[in-house]
C-alpha cells in the first residue's frame, strides 16, 4: 500500500519503468535522521514530488550507514541491516491489516448468516419453478401485447376508414336522417351482420387461446415436472369454497347421528340443479366443471341420489370424493371412466332394498383453471311414470327429495327445462314455483336449442319462454344453453365450440329476439355464481349464531347433567382404551417367570391327566412286575412325545394361559370412563387377538426335543425330588380321586336322606341299577383288592344272577360300563394309599423290594416333562409370543379406530352420544367462524 501511494505521488505517465527504493538520512549535529521510499527513473535519479516520509528520528530505521558510492551517485540509501529492518516493519503493518481484515470479515460474515437465518426460506420456488419460467411468461406476456397491438391497429384503421367511407357504406337510417338522398344504394345488413358474428367468433377463440394460455402459466408456476398433478404445498390456506365445502360435509355427516327431522346441511346455501328425467340437467353439470365426470345412460335414470359437487379453481383439472384419497385426474379419459364407475358404486351402496333412489347425498370436489366457486348439488331426474324394475313410490320418493332441497330459504333453484319437448309436460316448473312463488332464488335454465329451433318450435314460444312469459313461475334470470349434438363420446372442449358456433349462426340472436347475456353456459355459470355468493353472504352469520347458540346449550347440559366430568367423546374414550389395552398387554412381559411357569404347569396337568392315568398309569399297572411296569410307561410315554400329539396339547396350553392372564390383565382396568363405556372394545380385542394368534412351527419342534431329552432320564436323583414325586403323585391321584367320586354319584344318583327329603331328589329305575350294580362290584373288589381292569364272563353272569335275584334286570352293557366307573375309584384309592406308603422309598427300595415305588419314578419323569415344557413355553410366550400379540392388538385397534361403525357399536353409553354431539358442534361452529372470517377478510379486500 506504501509503495502503491509513494508511485502515484509521481506525475510522470509511464509509471511502470519507475522503481521504488529506500532513502535514509543520517544523523547531524543540525538534523536527526529520516528514511522516505522514492521513485527513482532509468538514469537511477529520484523523482520529483515522489517521496512518502516514513520515519522521522525512528533510531532502529534510521540509523543507517551511507557509503561514499550512493552519495557520488546524488543520493543516500540505507545499508543491508536498514533493508532488513524496513522490511521487518513493512510485515508487521502487513500482518496488522491482515489480522483486522480477518476479523472484520468474520464478524461481517456471522451478521449475514444470522440474517438469512431469519429469511423464510424460498428454495421451494427455485425447485417448483422450471429454468425457462423467465421466458416463457415473457413470449406469454408478449404474445398478448403483440395481439392487443394488432387489435388496436384494426380498430384504429376500421374507425379511420368508417370516417371517410362513401355514401353507399352508410347505413340507411344515417343516409334517411341526414341525407334524404333516395338516390343512394341502401347498405347490405346481413353481410355487416356476418362480419359483426365473425369478429364475435374470432373474439372468444382469441378469448380461449389466452385462458389456455393463462392455465398453461399457471401449471408452470404452481408445479414442476416431478409433482404429480394437484399436488398441494405444506401449508396452503385452504380457500373460500373449500372451506364452505368442509361446514357442508360437517353438517352432513351431523345429519346423519342427529335425529332431527330437517338437516342442518339443507339451510345452507346450494345451487340445486332441479329439472325433469333426460332434460339435460346432469349435461349442464358437466359443462360447468368442464369435465364428464356423471354416469351416463340411454333413456334411463343414472342419477339415483344426491351429487353435492364443488366447484373451485386450480392449477390442475382433478377431482376428488369425500372419504376417498384417490385424486382423478380429468384431463386422462381412464380416470374419468374410474370415477364415474366410482360414483354409480356409491350411489348403489347407499340405495336401501326395495328401494330406487337414495337421499344419502355423494359429495364430489372438482378442482380447474377458471372455474368458478360455488356448490351444487345434482338431485335425480323427475320421472312421469314408474317402469318394471322400479319400487311402486320412485316418483313420490324423487318429488319428495326434490322439495326437500328446494324449501332450503338459501337454495339457489337451477331449473332445468328441455327445450326439445313441449313446455307443457314440464312437470319441474310446478315445484320451483311451490317453493319460490316470488322467483327471488330461482334461475331457469333453457337446454336443448338448437334442438328445439331444428324441429321447427316456433320462435315466439321459445322467446316467451327464455322471458319467462309462458310459465306461471317467477325467476332472478332466464337463460339458453346448448349441451352438445347429443353424442355422449364427445368432449366439453368439443360442445363449448358447438355451443359458440350455434349462437353465432341462430337466427335467435342474430334476428336480435334475445340478447347475448341470455346465452351460453358461460354467461348462466356467471349469473349463478354471483348469487350463490351474495346468498352466502348473507346467511353465514346466522347459521354461524345459530349453532353458537347450541354449543352454549349443549354446554350447560353437560355441567348439569355430568358435573366435574370431561367431555371425552367416543374418539376420546377410544384413544385412552387404545392406551390402556397396549399398556395391559406389554405388562405381561414383566410377570415373574415363577408365576408363569407355576400356571402353565396346573394348565398342562389339567390337559394331560386323563391320559396319564387312564391310558398309561391304569395300563401299566397291570403287568406282574416293576420292570414290566417300567417298560410299559417308557414305551407309551416315548410314542406320545414322538407324535408331536404331546408337544401340540403343551401349545394349545401356552395359547389359553397367554390369553387368560391377557383376560385378567384387561379386567385391571378400572375406574375411569373407558371402564364403563369401553367394555365392548375389551371384549372384541380380546376374541379377535385370539383368534388370530398362531404357534410358530419351529417352537413345537422346539418342545418335542425338550420333552424327548427329559424323558430319557429314568432314575430320581436326590431325595429332595423323589419327595417332591411323591407329593406331586399325591396330589394328581387325590384330584383324580374326587373326580372318579362325583362321576359315580352322577351315575347312580341321590342317594341319603338329605337329598331325598331336603333337596327334594329322587333316584331313577336306572340310577337305582346302577347303584345295586356298583354295590355288587364292591364286594368282588373287598374280596380280591388287586383284580385286573376287566371283568371276566362269568364274574358278568354272577352278577346278573344276584341283580335278578333282588329285582333288577340288567344287561351286559350296563353291568361293564358301570365297572369302568368302580374299577377306576377302587385303583386310585389303592394308589393313594401307595404313595403315602412310598415316602420313604427312596432310601429303602434298594434294599426291600416293597419299597421300590415304580410309581414315584413315573410321576418324578412326567413331572419333569411338565417342568422343562413349561420352561420352554415361559420363554417361548415373553421373546415372541407377547410381541406378536403387542403387534396384533396394536393391529385390531388401528383398524378399528378407521371404522367408525364398528367404533360406536363398542364404545357406548348416553354421555358418549352426548359428548359426541358437543364434540361435532363445536366443530361445525369454529368452522363457520373460520369461513365468516374469511369472507369478511375478502370483502374489505375488495
Amino acid at each position: 500500500i506504501i509503495l502503491k501511494g509513494a508511485m502515484l505521488k509521481s506525475h510522470h505517465h509511464r509509471i511502470i519503468r519507475h522503481k521504488a527504493t529506500l532513502l535514509c538520512r543520517k544523523p547531524t549535529r543540525h538534523s536527526h535522521s529520516a528514511c522516505w521510499i522514492a521513485l527513482i527513473d532509468q538514469h537511477r535519479r529520484p523523482v520529483a514530488d515522489s517521496k512518502l516520509l516514513l520515519c522521522d528520528g525512528a533510531p532502529d530505521l534510521c540509523s543507517v550507514a551511507v557509503t561514499g558510492r550512493q552519495r557520488r551517485r546524488g543520493y543516500v540509501s540505507g545499508g543491508a541491516g536498514a533493508g532488513r529492518m524496513a522490511g521487518r516493519w513493512l510485515l508487521r503493518r502487513l500482518y496488522t491489516l491482515l489480522a483486522v481484515g480477518g476479523i472484520s470479515g468474520g464478524a461481517v460474515l456471522l451478521v449475514y448468516h444470522k440474517m438469512k437465518s431469519t429469511v423464510d426460506q424460498l428454495s421451494w420456488v427455485e425447485r417448483y419453478s422450471p429454468a425457462n419460467l423467465t421466458s416463457e411468461i415473457a413470449n406469454g406476456l408478449g404474445s398478448v401485447s403483440e395481439w392487443l397491438r394488432s387489435k388496436s391497429h384494426h380498430l384504429t384503421t376500421t374507425n379511420t376508414s368508417s370516417t371517410t367511407k362513401s355514401p353507399s357504406e352508410t347505413p340507411a337510417s344515417y343516409q334517411t336522417s341526414h341525407s334524404g338522398n333516395a338516390s343512394k344504394k341502401p347498405v347490405n345488413l346481413e353481410k355487416q351482420d356476418r362480419l359483426l358474428h365473425s369478429e364475435i367468433q374470432e373474439l372468444q377463440l382469441k378469448v380461449s387461446m389466452l385462458e389456455k394460455e393463462n392455465h398453461d402459466l399457471r401449471k408452470l408456476l404452481s408445479k414442476h415436472g416431478s409433482v404429480a398433478p394437484g399436488a398441494i404445498m405444506a401449508g396452503r390456506q385452504k380457500s373460500l369454497i373449500e372451506m364452505y365445502t368442509d361446514v357442508l360435509n360437517l353438517l352432513t355427516e351431523f345429519d346423519a347421528k342427529s335425529s332431527r327431522k330437517e338437516g342442518f346441511v339443507n339451510t345452507l346455501p346450494q345451487v340445486v340443479v332441479v329439472g325433469d328425467q333426460s332434460s339435460g340437467k346432469t349435461s349442464v353439470l358437466e359443462m360447468v366443471a368442464n369435465a364428464r365426470i356423471f354416469p351416463r345412460g340411454a333413456g334411463e335414470m343414472m342419477t339415483r341420489s344426491p351429487v353435492m359437487v364443488t366447484m373451485c379453481e386450480g392449477p390442475d383439472h382433478v377431482a376428488t370424493l369425500h372419504g376417498n384419497s384417490r385424486l382423478f385426474d380429468l384431463t386422462k379419459e381412464t380416470d374419468l371412466k374410474a370415477l364415474r364407475k366410482e360414483i354409480e358404486h356409491l350411489m348403489t351402496l347407499s340405495i336401501g332394498k326395495d328401494m330406487t333412489i337414495s337421499a344419502t347425498p355423494i359429495s364430489l370436489t372438482v378442482k380447474g383453471p377458471n372455474l368458478k366457486r360455488m356448490v351444487l348439488v345434482d338431485l335425480p331426474g323427475v320421472i312421469s311414470s314408474v317402469t318394471m324394475g322400479m319400487a311402486t313410490n320412485t316418483r313420490e320418493d324423487i318429488i319428495s327429495l326434490c322439495r326437500r332441497y328446494m324449501q332450503n330459504p338459501n337454495a339457489i333453484i337451477m331449473c332445468i327445462q328441455d327445450g326439445g319437448v313441449d313446455a307443457e309436460r314440464n312437470i319441474i316448473t310446478d315445484l320451483a314455483r311451490e317453493a319460490d312463488p316470488e322467483g327471488q332464488r330461482t334461475i331457469f335454465v333453457m337446454t336443448k336449442v338448437d334442438m328445439a329451433e331444428k324441429n321447427g318450435f316456433k320462435q315466439e314460444r321459445m322467446l316467451s319462454i327464455i322471458d319467462g312469459k309462458l310459465f306461471q313461475m317467477k325467476a332472478l334470470g332466464y337463460y339458453a344453453v346448448v349441451t352438445g349434438k347429443g353424442n355422449t363420446g364427445d368432449s366439453i372442449d368439443e360442445i363449448q365450440r358447438y355451443e359458440r358456433e350455434y349462437f353465432a349462426k341462430s337466427k335467435l340472436f342474430q334476428n336480435g329476439m334475445l340478447r347475448e347475456s341470455q346465452l351460453s353456459t358461460r354467461n348462466m355459470v356467471n349469473a349463478v355464481t354471483q348469487e350463490f355468493w351474495k346468498m352466502v353472504q348473507d346467511s353465514i352469520k346466522d347459521q354461524t349464531l345459530l349453532f353458537k347458540t347450541m354449543r352454549y346449550n349443549l354446554e350447560a347440559e353437560w355441567r348439569n347433567k355430568y358435573l366435574g366430568q370431561r367431555t371425552l367423546d367416543r374418539d376420546d374414550l377410544f384413544e385412552l382404551g387404545k392406551a390402556e389395552i397396549l399398556n395391559q398387554v406389554a405388562s405381561l412381559q414383566v410377570l415373574q417367570p415363577g408365576r408363569w411357569e407355576g400356571v402353565l404347569m396346573e394348565q398342562l396337568w389339567d390337559k394331560i391327566a386323563d391320559r396319564v392315568v387312564d391310558k398309561i398309569f391304569m395300563e401299566a399297572e397291570q403287568g406282574h412286575s416293576a420292570g414290566e411296569f417300567n417298560t410299559t410307561v417308557d414305551i407309551k410315554l416315548h410314542r406320545w412325545a414322538e407324535s408331536e400329539e404331546l408337544a401340540k396339547l403343551c401349545v394349545q396350553v401356552g395359547m389359553e394361559t397367554l390369553f387368560e392372564q391377557l383376560h385378567k390383565k384387561l379386567e385391571e382396568i378400572d375406574g375411569g370412563k373407558f371402564h364403563t363405556h369401553g367394555q365392548g372394545l375389551r371384549e372384541e380385542v380380546e376374541s379377535l387377538s385370539q383368534q388370530g394368534h398362531s404357534w410358530e412351527k419351529y417352537n413345537v419342534d422346539q418342545l418335542k426335543y425338550v420333552q424327548m431329552s427329559a424323558l430319557d432320564d429314568k432314575d430320581v436323583p436326590s431325595a429332595e425330588q423323589w419327595q417332591s414325586a411323591v407329593e406331586f403323585m399325591s396330589s394328581a391321584i387325590k384330584k383324580q380321586v374326587e373326580q372318579a367320586e362325583k362321576d359315580i354319584k352322577q351315575l347312580i344318583g341321590p342317594t341319603s336322606s338329605y337329598e331325598r327329603w331336603i333337596q327334594w331328589k329322587s333316584q331313577s329305575q336306572r340310577e337305582a341299577e346302577r347303584q345295586a350294580i356298583a354295590l355288587e362290584m364292591g364286594k368282588y373288589l373287598i374280596a380280591e383288592p388287586s383284580h385286573s381292569s376287566t371283568l371276566f364272563p362269568d364274574e358278568v353272569v354272577t352278577i346278573q344272577r344276584a341283580l335278578k335275584n333282588q329285582g333288577h334286570k340288567v344287561s351286559e352293557d350296563e353291568i361293564r360300563s358301570t365297572w369302568q366307573y368302580v374299577y377306576k375309584l377302587h385303583f386310585l384309592r389303592q394308589s393313594e394309599q401307595r404313595a403315602r406308603k412310598c415316602v420313604k422309598g427312596f432310601v429303602l427300595r434298594k434294599h426291600t423290594p416293597e419299597y421300590a415305588c415304580p410309581e414315584v419314578e413315573f410321576f418324578w419323569r412326567v413331572q419333569q416333562v411338565m417342568k422343562r415344557s413349561a420352561q420352554t413355553l415361559r420363554v417361548q410366550i415373553l421373546d415372541r409370543e407377547v410381541r406378536q400379540l403387542e403387534q396384533h392388538v396394536k393391529g385390531i385397534l388401528d383398524s378399528i379406530a378407521v371404522d367408525e361403525v364398528r367404533k360406536k357399536a363398542l364404545i357406548r353409553g348416553e354421555a358418549v352420544d352426548k359428548a359426541e354431539q358437543l364434540k361435532q358442534v363445536r366443530m361445525i361452529e369454529e368452522k363457520l367462524q373460520a369461513f365468516s372470517e374469511a369472507l369478511n377478510k375478502q370483502k374489505k379486500r375488495h
